[in-house]
């Protein structure tokens, strides 16, 4: 009776305790349900008094009895604050975030050939690279360890190692054995390649910005346009996620001619300086045009890199909306090897701000469209006739039916016009044909094998790129701006 009269009091206290929801108040405001429970936990409790971190120290308690619940928690609590932030374990960043991991070793991929293990790729900027480790060499040995008639996976554990050691690898190349030395080092794959797809048109794709390789790709790239009389650029950044912001800003001002332009601001925490204000040095090598194609699939650094020069009027951007990612991130590691990906800055652009949820508008908007060669259903074609500037016929209509399919036209037409010529010039130059102003026999024979070639296929025509390059060839038609000098440097016109 004793125990039952004593619950009985504590529940009648408690009872005259109770104070509705949204009743309890701090400074004039109202209190959502949660604070107003706590502040009764906070103001009541034993366990609280002069303990400010109570409830940090019950929610630690509850994880460490319930832990399959802590990524969880602790991504919803991120998912608050906004769409970016989250907490991974090592696998999730490794597959979520693999442009910006790299690895340690020596930098080459290997094969199992009929000999025994050979280097089958070294990548760029590597220690192997550097001791001139070469695409074919046979591995004989490492370390002294006899590899002929090891795997390429036993292989492979011998050459990774901790930074900073180093390794002897005995290789055979052609009909002689050499050995070289490579320390071991971070290693980081290369996103930036480059091609001349017409007279003084270049082509450079940056598909991340995931390291300081990027970087160091892109620079030389640029530093040697002039050699080849490049007079425009097509910066390829579609499904570009990002990554450094720095390579960005590094990027934009090798592509700006004057100094002192505002290429954008990195706004940060006040606490931590705030905004962060970015200016060109200039000195950029003057290009008659620069097209940056971007797509949904650009994101972060790389809209940063779009949206400054589309700002600053030093290139036009074409191609699809971009994904609208305008805040940056510091991946920060835990003890246990799991990150922490957390919200730490917004990006502004000079006239269109932070584009966060947003996005970039392309200049010139354009889609890709996808096709199926189904050859039946085409004109019948005659191979061995050739085709003139002027003609009119169901074979000009034929031609160009499949110059359509190939992305080179917009539509068939019977009439051989400018539109048709040009489409003829591309179709030749991508078969390395010579460059006549007509369509002759063997240019229709090539066109109609593509056709059987491709029946029954259906694939994407790149008609943002092919834009991107009809707006490259006029720009580059235009006078040079500059003259490139024997010693490698160059001078402005």
């Amino acid at each position: 009776m004793k125990k039952i009269a004593k619950r009985l009091a504590a529940l009648a206290l408690s009872a005259m305790l109770v104070v509705p929801a949204g009743a309890i108040t701090q400074d004039g405001q109202s209190e959502t349900w949660f604070d107003g429970v706590w502040e009764l936990i906070d103001t009541f409790g034993l366990k609280a008094e002069n303990n400010p971190y109570v409830l940090q120290n019950y929610i630690n308690k509850y994880l460490q009895e319930h832990p399959e619940e802590l990524y969880n928690v602790i991504n919803d609590i991120l998912s608050l604050l906004d769409t970016h932030s989250m907490y991974l374990s090592s696998e999730e960043y490794s597959q979520g975030f693999s442009t910006l991991e790299g690895f340690v070793g020596i930098g080459v991929g290997l094969e199992q050939a009929s000999g025994g293990v050979r280097i089958g790729e070294v990548m760029r900027y590597s220690a192997a690279e550097e001791a001139g480790l070469q695409i074919g060499d046979l591995i004989l040995a490492v370390d002294g360890k006899d590899a002929t008639q090891m795997t390429s996976t036993e292989v492979a554990e011998l050459l990774r190692g901790k930074e900073g050691t180093s390794v002897d690898i005995t290789v055979r190349r052609q009909d002689r054995e050499l050995t070289v030395t490579c320390v071991r080092r971070q290693v980081n794959q290369v996103y930036v390649s480059s091609q001349t797809m017409a007279d003084g048109v270049e082509y450079i794709k940056v598909g991340a910005m995931g390291s300081e390789n990027d970087w160091t790709a892109f620079s030389e790239i640029w530093q040697g346009l002039d050699k080849k009389n490049t007079r425009a650029v097509i910066l390829d950044l579609r499904g570009n996620g990002g990554g450094v912001i720095d390579i960005a800003f590094k990027m934009a001002d090798a592509m700006v001619q004057d100094a002192n332009v505002y290429l954008a601001g990195v706004r940060w925490r006040e606490d931590m300086g705030g905004l962060e204000e970015h200016f060109s040095t200039g000195g950029a090598l003057p290009l008659n045009k620069i097209i940056v194609l971007v797509d949904g699939g650009t994101a972060s650094a790389a809209e940063l890199l779009a949206g400054s020069l589309q700002d600053n009027g030093a290139a036009m951007l074409v191609g699809e909306k971009t994904y609208g990612k305008g805040q940056g991130q510091y991946h920060l590691d835990m003890i246990n090897g799991d990150k922490l990906v957390i919200t730490t800055l917004q990006l502004e652009l000079p006239k269109q701000g932070c584009w966060e949820g947003v996005g970039l508008t392309p200049d010139q908007q354009i889609s890709n469209s996808t096709v199926t060669v189904n050859e039946e259903l085409l004109t019948p074609i005659d191979t061995t006739q050739t085709l003139r500037f002027g003609d009119q016929s169901d074979n000009v209509y034929a031609m160009t039916e499949r110059l359509v399919l190939l992305g080179l036209l917009d539509e068939a037409t019977n009439t051989f016009d400018s539109s048709v010529m040009r489409a003829v010039q591309s179709f030749r130059a991508s078969y390395e044909m010579e460059p006549e102003l007509y369509a002759s026999s063997d240019m229709l024979q090539a066109l109609d094998m593509a056709m059987q070639t491709l029946d029954g296929e259906t694939y994407e025509l790149d008609m943002q790129l092919q834009a991107a390059l009809e707006i490259g060839k006029l720009a580059a038609a235009e006078p040079q701006q500059y003259t490139a000098l024997p010693d490698g440097s160059w001078k402005k016109n």
